[in-house]
């Protein structure tokens, strides 16, 4: 069976996801298997109810009471995931994740044996409630956590708050200064191809193709608390963007915090003011189960 893509989607309570997933099933749900999970704290998930009203065609895993992300959750969430979707073989999933989650280890649950040859980190959109943006930042850490893992930041209620958007971007870009920002109103977006499956591209010969099937792509996660050697940094860089599709995180390097996105052979790093976080890394690209990228950045690059 070849790997599915999977698309994450975080943010805070009340900022739109359920309502973005609805856009999605609209536009989408007539050409292509759609799986999505909807995890929510309590024991009664609303929000499937209101998916089902669509009337679109699905397929849904509800997880409730608790954060899938949770050590409380997480092994029964790997076996559910597993078997449904060797039940329905969809052609995409779909994470809704709790708005109270911390979704910084995603890809490190993906990585999980039951689930490494099923499915691949695609994309991950954060939904940002605009009105309320600085009440959810300051009181809740795991909302400052959604937006640095966004691929695309989805900034909604823009109506409401139209005096403070200019604002609210500029400091979305000073906590992840590589993600897409949308701006909308209840979610009204036109989805492009980034939110269908699109194989990567390869260069051939200087010229690029488009792969006709999908990738096999494996993903790791590299998280140590351990301080990173910048200098090795750049020659692990060098060699690894090479083999690898995608680089993406927050590296705490003797010079300081640094954001990192890599492309292809192309990498960009970021100073990060006043980042005192862990070193969070999730690596995309061909032949990584074997673990040989993690195990190579954490003899070169984490100083002793």
């Amino acid at each position: 069976m070849t790997k599915i893509p999977f698309y994450l989607v975080t943010g805070f309570l009340g900022s739109g996801k359920t309502t973005l997933l609805k856009r999605y099933l609209e536009t989408f749900s007539e050409t292509r298997k759609i799986a999505i999970i909807q995890n929510e704290y309590a024991e009664v998930n609303i929000d499937t109810s209101e998916l089902k009203k669509t009337g679109k065609s699905f397929d849904i895993l509800e997880m409730n009471n608790g954060s899938v992300f949770c050590v409380c959750l997480l092994g029964d969430f790997v076996r559910s995931l597993n078997e449904f979707i060797l039940e329905y073989h969809p052609d995409v999933v779909i994470l809704e994740a709790s708005g109270l989650s911390d979704p910084i280890s995603v890809s490190q649950m993906l990585s999980a044996p039951a689930l490494r040859n099923l499915v691949w980190l695609s994309h991950t959109y954060t939904v940002v409630d605009a009105l309320n943006f600085e009440k959810t930042l300051q009181r809740v850490r795991r909302n400052l956590h959604q937006i640095q893992i966004a691929d695309t930041i989805i900034l909604n209620k823009c109506d409401l708050a139209a005096d403070h958007i200019a604002g609210i971007e500029s400091r979305i870009k000073s906590i992840n200064p590589f993600a897409d920002i949308i701006k909308t109103a209840y979610c009204d977006i036109i989805f492009d191809e980034k939110f269908k499956f699109r194989p990567p591209s390869f260069a051939v010969n200087g010229s690029v193709r488009e792969d006709g099937g999908r990738p096999d792509i494996d993903s790791v996660v590299i998280k140590t608390t351990k301080i990173i050697s910048s200098a090795n940094l750049d020659l692990f860089l060098h060699k690894w963007t090479r083999r690898t599709y995608r680089m993406k995180g927050y590296v705490n390097t003797d010079a300081g915090g640094m954001a990192l996105q890599s492309s292809f052979e192309q990498f960009e790093l970021f100073e990060i003011s006043n980042y005192n976080n862990p070193t969070q890394l999730v690596i995309l690209g061909p032949d990584l189960g074997d673990r040989l990228v993690q195990k190579e950045f954490e003899e070169l690059c984490i100083t002793k």
